[in-house]
């Protein structure tokens, strides 16, 4: 029993091994453009495949994979991740409820981008960023957000502790 458990998690180890080398820097980076007109926060969020097919496999108990898992199913099953690990909260602590616009594959550079958009009929200023995404998976996760309301931007970087930002432009 004890060897076919080790050799289990050595199989399981090998199986993710050259994921894991493939890149030792766990980062994704979005965009977050305030459309005055819509009243919109408009988001592209790139992470990695590999990355982003692990952490969506946890939740499922089984290996999700782009290639392979139906495309109703995984937009579903990402839609519900970064519904839970990228949320906006107004100034006054409502949650903005995030509304899918797509996604894009671009398989050389192993991205996976994510469009959405957050109503804020107040502005975004003020507003409250919680991103987590990946950093259950990979404690090393640095995620970065790059707001833009016109002419003003803010880059908010959100590492394991700190995943939650108040967007602040400089006067």
């Amino acid at each position: 029993m004890i060897l076919w458990l080790r050799a289990t998690l050595l199989a399981g180890f090998l199986a993710v091994a050259p994921r894991l080398a493939a890149h030792a820097i766990h980062t994704s980076v979005a965009e977050a453009d305030f459309n005055a007109a819509t009243r919109r926060l408009e988001v592209s969020l790139r992470v990695f495949i590999d990355d982003f097919e692990a952490a969506l496999s946890v939740p499922a108990r089984r290996r999700l994979a782009l290639a392979t898992t139906p495309p109703a199913e995984f937009d579903a099953a990402a839609r519900a991740y970064l519904a839970a690990t990228f949320t906006v909260r107004t100034p006054d602590g409502q949650l903005a409820p995030l509304v899918w616009v797509g996604r894009e594959v671009r398989d050389a550079e192993n991205e996976l981008w994510f469009h959405f958009e957050v109503s804020l009929p107040g502005g975004i200023e003020g507003c409250r960023l919680h991103h987590r995404a990946l950093g259950e998976q990979f404690p090393t996760q640095i995620n970065s957000v790059r707001v833009r309301d016109g002419e003003r931007r803010v880059t908010l970087v959100f590492l394991a502790r700190q995943t939650e930002k108040t967007v602040r432009f400089r006067p």
